[in-house]
């Protein structure tokens, strides 16, 4: 896969890269040296470009003056020509101790030969030598380091990120030298340019991860054509501008790697997407200090720029030590947000004060505009800074919920979670989408066998075998499982990453497996001490959906057997019961009793209410007869007050006795609760009823609810809403979908469809 294809070839890499890193640190305080110390203090600045005189600092004590606009033609002994066509020629070559250099000067049509006396160190050069890149060099040197002593596993992407920083670190401190073209500082710029072009677009094909099978040839052509380069530019054989090609082809070649990671690797967009604004939030900074540079005179507000650089070397090191950190992960997310907020709130006042200073002609205007900028950046951080930190790490970082939140939310509601379904949508569809997780499954177990998989997403069904001893998973409950980390081969699973034991009072109930996860499927300890929490909630809530199915069955059954209870005691009324009243009107003498006839038609009228109550007679001729007949007996007890309406097709469509039954009190129970509660004046019962669909819905026009939350199956529980609970049961036994809507003062719908399919026949049966 790499140009290095076995793990002990980067074992051997590291006595070198040990070796390296003190060479790099050599160069960096050889140059650092001479950079404040051996460089002169010449007063003015020029243009290594065309020797232009760009600034003019300190006039020299002797002699005439130099201006801006001024060109260099020679100096001492040698000439501006030779200085550009020898990258080892210091210009300043020869100074003696009397610190007078001839600096000759074409101005305009004339050429100047100047008496130029070397001031003393002055502020403002002092400030131009401090407010630079040479100290970046140090930062990449200790990313490099750091990675080198910190990074796990030594792999192609550990050796290359260290190349990586320590050329940066070079030509950023040899760049800072070039001018002076001293301690071969130009020639060392040059070579380790053209030796970043390889390195670079190497890293960024395997960085964050391979974005393919790696062109080995290619590969090698390229350190090949790199090194050749090196040499030439140490003999001074290309052009003298031929290496900006070489820092041109690295720098746009890793943008363009990046961003076909991000593009063609949905997988690592997170890691791809923060290099690429971690280099924009670099940039920018930067570039806004240099116009406001250029349009005021503000360096130190303009150097200040430079520190945003800081956030390109950290990017790299955050991606590839993230799933090092362990605990610490969460703080270093958070120094992260608080980097890029410093960051974007320094680049906008790095615009706006220098310009409100220098726009401001009042007295005092600098000291208004200092206050009123820290004012202003406390406001922002205090309003705006919470935002942008849940901003960073949702959208950059991939922690869609914070830790503690998504906590907070599952306590709240595992504990209205009565039900298996409800448990199981609340972990697969809501927690494990916060975390990013595309594999899982949940394991039931009862004795150490397992009994079925709760629920599998992600997962080929063939990955679960039947039976498993749970020893075999036990010892690796709430520990990361890398992979290829060779534990992952000792399991069963091979795709899982991390599991969980659920266990209640040391009874095993089960475990939550967690593979594939977005962006790298690598779990933080601190991740894991929140999944760990969140299972044993689980466990706990297994236990209670288990007791609540066990009531619940319980209370179908007491349904089912009290629909049975009322079917027999309806039979035994009429045929029992009114059958002997019969037979007693038929020897009672009428004439002997004349209020007997009245009494007797009471009873019996009476009788049968309660016969067609427990079991309505029309039920045996279908469904839609039953509700006319129950939609007269509503009207009639309703009287005027509320009008009753049946809107239903005509169908002669029969269904199974139980489902014709339960379908038929749903709508009875409804239609009681509107005639009670509802203080409505209409009642409208409508629908279908088709051989392949029943709907139906109960209508009013009454005060509604205010609470649609109380309308839920175990708040119904709670409050001692029976007959509301009753409906939710007789729909779930037939398999039908039952739905209560309502606002408050907009009246209440309660609609229940059932589709007399073959499953549902077979569970009535």
């Amino acid at each position: 896969m790499e140009i290095f294809q076995h793990k002990r070839s980067f074992d051997h890499w590291s006595f070198i890269v040990q070796i390296s890193s003190w060479l790099v640190l050599c160069i960096l305080l050889a140059y650092t040296y001479a950079r404040f110390f051996q460089v002169p203090y010449l007063g003015f600045d020029f243009n290594p470009s065309n020797g232009e005189i760009i600034d003019v600092f300190v006039q020299s004590a002797s002699g005439a003056p130099l201006y801006r606009g001024d060109r260099l033609v020679q100096i001492g002994s040698v000439t501006f020509d030779s200085y550009r066509a020898d990258s080892r020629q210091p210009l300043f070559d020869g100074m003696g101790r009397d610190r007078i250099l001839p600096v000759t000067v074409q101005r305009g049509d004339q050429r100047v030969t100047i008496r130029w006396e070397i001031p003393p160190p002055n502020l403002q050069e002092i400030l131009d030598r401090l407010v630079n890149v040479w100290w970046l060099s140090y930062i990449f040197w200790l990313t490099g380091v750091a990675t080198a002593l910190l990074v796990r596993p030594h792999d192609s992407r550990w050796l290359l990120l260290i190349a990586f920083c320590f050329l940066t670190a070079i030509w950023l401190i040899t760049g800072s030298l070039s001018t002076w073209q001293i301690l071969e500082s130009t020639i060392l710029l040059r070579i380790a340019i053209w030796l970043c072009v390889p390195v670079y677009l190497h890293l960024h094909w395997v960085f964050p991860r391979p974005l393919a099978k790696s062109p080995r040839l290619i590969l090698w052509v390229l350190y090949l054509t790199a090194l050749g380069l090196a040499v030439a530019e140490w003999f001074q054989i290309p052009p003298r501008t031929a290496y900006f090609f070489g820092f041109i082809l690295a720098g746009v070649g890793s943008v363009v790697l990046l961003s076909l990671h991000f593009i063609l690797r949905p997988t690592q967009r997170r890691e791809a997407g923060l290099l690429v604004i971690a280099i924009g939030l670099a940039i920018l900074p930067l570039l806004t200090a240099v116009i406001t540079r250029l349009s005021v005179a503000y360096p130190l507000w303009s150097g200040g720029g430079l520190l945003a650089l800081l956030i390109i070397p950290g990017a790299y090191f955050y991606i590839i030590y993230r799933r090092q950190l362990g605990g610490l992960e969460m703080r270093a997310n958070r120094l992260v947000s608080a980097y890029m907020f410093i960051l974007l709130i320094g680049t906008i006042f790095v615009v706006l004060v220098p310009l409100a200073d220098a726009w401001l002609s009042f007295p005092n205007a600098s000291t208004y505009v200092g206050v009123s900028a820290v004012l202003l950046v406390l406001l922002l951080t205090l309003v705006g800074f919470p935002r942008f930190e849940r901003f960073v790490d949702r959208r950059l970082l991939g922690i869609a919920m914070p830790p503690t939140q998504i906590l907070e939310a599952y306590s709240s509601r595992i504990v209205t979670s009565l039900d298996l379904s409800s448990v199981i949508h609340l972990l697969r569809d809501e927690i494990l989408p916060s975390f990013l997780v595309r594999q899982s499954a949940l394991l039931g177990y009862e004795n150490g066998k397992r009994i079925s998989p709760l629920y599998v997403t992600g997962v080929d069904g063939t990955y679960l075998p039947e039976e498993i001893d749970a020893s075999t998973l036990l010892p690796y409950s709430g520990k990361y499982l890398p992979p290829f980390s060779g534990v992952d081969e000792k399991l069963p699973f091979q795709w899982i990453r991390l599991l969980f034991s659920l266990e209640v009072n040391n009874e095993l109930l089960g475990f939550w497996l967690l593979g594939r996860r977005d962006p790298d499927d690598y779990y933080a300890q601190a991740e894991i001490s929140v999944l760990q929490t969140i299972a044993n909630q689980t466990a706990i809530a297994l236990v209670n959906a288990a007791q609540a199915e066990r009531l619940r069955t319980l209370y179908q059954a007491n349904i089912d057997r009290h629909e049975e209870e009322r079917i027999k005691l309806a039979r035994g009324l009429h045929d029992e019961i009114l059958n002997r009243l019969y037979v007693l009107s038929m020897n009672v003498d009428r004439h002997a009793s004349p209020s007997f006839q009245d009494h007797y038609q009471t009873v019996t009228d009476r009788l049968r209410e309660i016969i067609s109550d427990l079991r309505p007679a029309m039920l045996s001729y279908g469904l839609r007869p039953a509700l006319e007949e129950l939609t007269d007996e509503l009207s009639e007890r309703a009287g005027d007050d509320v009008m009753i309406v049946l809107d239903l097709p005509p169908s002669d469509a029969r269904y199974e006795p139980k489902a014709e039954e339960y379908l038929y009190r749903i709508v009875q129970q409804a239609c009681e609760n509107a005639l009670r509660h509802s203080h409505s004046s209409t009642i409208r019962i409508h629908g279908i009823l088709d051989p392949g669909q029943v709907s139906l819905t109960v209508e009013d026009n009454g005060i509604g609810f205010a609470d649609m939350e109380q309308l839920k199956f175990d708040r119904l529980l709670a409050n001692r809403h029976f007959g509301l609970a009753g409906m939710h049961e007789r729909s779930a036994i037939i398999g039908a979908e039952l739905r209560i809507d309502g606002t408050l003062g907009g009246g209440t719908q309660v609609s229940v469809v059932w589709c007399p399919d073959e499953i549902n026949r077979t569970s009535l049966t």
